[in-house]
């Protein structure tokens, strides 16, 4: 199966890929949920390790 570019786009906006922006957007939308108006670092890890993200390199 091939992609488009927009297709590959599109599933890094949502946080589906391994690239640094996707890992981001990933725990992002992770955040997001929060309802606290400021993140912590134990909120900002605890939803990193949540998504499989080193919060220590931000990569997967």
């Amino acid at each position: 199966m091939s992609f488009k570019p927009w297709h590959l786009a599109a599933m890094e906006d949502a946080g589906l890929t391994d690239t640094n922006a996707g890992l981001i957007n990933r725990v992002a939308y992770e955040l997001a949920k929060s309802s606290n108006d400021e993140i912590g670092n134990e909120e900002f890890i605890s939803a990193c390790i949540k998504c499989g993200v080193d919060p220590y390199s931000f990569t997967s």
